[in-house]
């Protein structure tokens, strides 16, 4: 990786690795800020179906303006491969998060999840399915403002399949039964991967694991979760009942959209200890977006 790239970016640190790129920091030498910049690993860079894909992130991305979507700033070609030029956001991951908590309270696990389903529904409404909704793909900075990032695997809803049949798209704990199944994806398939999220954020653990990711992806397919209430009694018949539902294995029996699974949300939240220290935190959130 050469110091400066494309004449453009000079390069600080890699950040880290994902299946498809590496992720550094640079110092956008025209603009004079940080950047994240996601380079296709070479090996791929000449494989016409990864770089389709690759680029599909960039243009789905960059359609999305919304505070709780990482922005796109630029993309590329350079140094023998493809890159995305995207905002660096100091904080850390959910991933991160869970893990240095161990799991979090109700509240907090509430107020997370509404800013990552406004995403989504921003998403849903402009044709764009994530795909790979999971803790590692939220960033959430020093003022709990939550980002989506990573839409590696995203797909315009107007553009055609991806040409493999019955290929599993995503990570396995975080797979919806359809994607498992390898069939098409559509809105609830988000919903049910973020309903994962919520559990994890619950329960500090996902409701599915195995040995390999095939022995997962049956699981979603066939297994019942154990309901996170029986995990963490603490966790309100309410919220445990909207995990539930986001988690069933029919996509006609999971919430709709992600607008109807944040407004069972927010009747949560009503009742839910520290539930109005969180909202006072999301209303100054919302307040320094705006």
């Amino acid at each position: 990786m050469p110091e400066m790239f494309d004449n453009r970016y000079e390069i600080i640190k890699r950040l880290g690795s994902g299946g498809m790129a590496d992720v550094f920091l640079a110092q956008d030498t025209h603009l004079g800020r940080k950047v994240a910049i996601k380079i296709l690993y070479k090996r791929y860079a000449r494989d016409e179906e990864f770089v389709a894909r690759f680029r599909r992130e960039a243009q789905a991305a960059a359609g999305l303006n919304h505070p709780h979507i990482v922005s796109i700033y630029d993309r590329g070609e350079a140094d023998e491969s493809y890159y995305i030029a995207m905002e660096y956001l100091e904080g850390q991951s959910l991933k991160e998060l869970i893990a240095e908590k161990g799991r979090l309270e109700p509240a907090e696990a509430t107020a997370i999840s509404l800013q990552i389903l406004q995403a989504l529904q921003f998403a849903h409404e402009n044709n764009v399915i994530h795909r790979d909704i999971k803790p590692h793909n939220i960033i959430i900075n020093g003022s709990s403002q939550v980002k989506v990032t990573d839409f590696g695997i995203a797909r315009a809803g107007s553009s055609s399949r991806m040409t493999e049949t019955g290929s599993i798209i995503g990570t396995a704990q975080y797979l919806s039964p359809e994607q498992a199944k390898g069939k098409a994806v559509e809105q609830s398939s988000d919903l049910y991967s973020m309903g994962v999220v919520l559990y994890e954020m619950l329960t500090g653990q996902v409701p599915f694991d195995g040995e390999n990711p095939v022995a997962v992806a049956l699981k979603h397919l066939s297994d019942e979760p154990v309901p996170p209430q029986a995990l963490v009694p603490e966790i309100p018949d309410n919220l445990n009942a909207v995990v539930m539902r986001a988690l069933a294995k029919d996509p006609q029996n999971r919430y709709r959209t992600a607008e109807e699974f944040a407004a069972d949300l927010e009747r949560c939240r009503s009742n839910l200890p520290g539930a109005a220290a969180a909202a006072a935190a999301a209303a100054d959130t919302a307040r320094t977006a705006v």
